[in-house]
């Protein structure tokens, strides 16, 4: 089977934003949903800006919301 199109890395970095339903559904699936938190709020560059949007996120969803040491790692939990 030959490849036709063929992905570089210009294709492959581009992260579409999460919508919070996908969160959710992740969430009673498996049990819990992590991300870069950047991949989830796309437009600041302000990281306690960054941080406080997920936390919204997360309360209004009613889930609960973990970080890693240097915040760039999510965690949703129920």
């Amino acid at each position: 089977m030959l490849i036709k199109n063929t992905k570089t890395s210009l294709n492959l970095n581009h992260a579409e934003p999460v919508h919070i339903s996908k969160i959710i559904e992740e969430v009673k699936e498996h049990g819990f949903y992590s991300a870069y938190c950047d991949e989830l709020i796309q437009g600041t560059d302000n990281k306690e800006v960054l941080i406080s949007e997920i936390r919204h996120m997360a309360s209004k969803a009613l889930l609960r919301v973990t970080f890693n040491a240097d915040k760039t790692i999510c965690i949703f939990e129920d």
